[in-house]
């Protein structure tokens, strides 16, 4: 069985039934105005967040895959809703200042840099350079790998990014640690 429902703040959440499984898949226009969260909320109280969608595609996707049980004890099943609230804003003077970059290949310097970019990432301009930044996901593949040893990590809204400095010519920034 599957069934298709429209989230509040946008998009479409699709619900595929397998035994005791439930598989769901999220999806919005990619908009560039931020970051979005998927939330469950039962019909007497229950509040389950599925997680931030992701760039892909085009557009902004989360798949995730739970028991009809651990739904139920989140109290959202049977029957629930879902929304995607903005959840962090890109726009430029916002805070921190970050926001959307939908090409940062583009800022970079280095050919084998820019292969690595595999779709928009935060920028933030600053001084004499930029930094871009990515959301860090053990189950994903690492961006900008030929960077693994200068990311920095940093939390926001809390999760947990991935950051790199750049100078404004795209090279980038070794900084001493402490």
């Amino acid at each position: 069985m599957q069934e298709t429902m429209n989230m509040e703040g946008g998009g479409v959440l699709t619900l595929r039934l397998d035994g005791p499984r439930v598989h769901m898949e999220a999806e919005r226009p990619a908009d560039g105005r931020g970051l979005y969260k998927v939330w469950l909320r039962g019909d007497h109280g229950g509040r389950l967040l599925l997680g931030t969608m992701a760039p892909e595609g085009g557009a902004l996707r989360l798949r995730r895959t739970l028991s009809q049980s651990a739904l139920e004890r989140a109290g959202c099943w049977p029957q629930f809703r879902a929304e995607a609230p903005l959840a962090f804003s890109f726009a430029a003077g916002g805070p921190g200042g970050w926001y959307c970059e939908q090409h940062p290949e583009r800022l970079l310097a280095d050919p084998v840099l820019r292969a690595q970019v595999q779709g928009p990432m935060l920028c933030l301009r600053e001084g004499a350079g930029f930094s871009l930044s990515a959301p860090f996901r053990p189950d994903r593949p690492f961006p900008l790998s030929a960077l693994f040893c200068l990311a920095r990590t940093e939390r926001r809204e809390g999760r947990l990014y991935l950051v790199w400095p750049f100078d404004r010519e795209g090279r980038p920034i070794v900084r001493n640690r402490p």
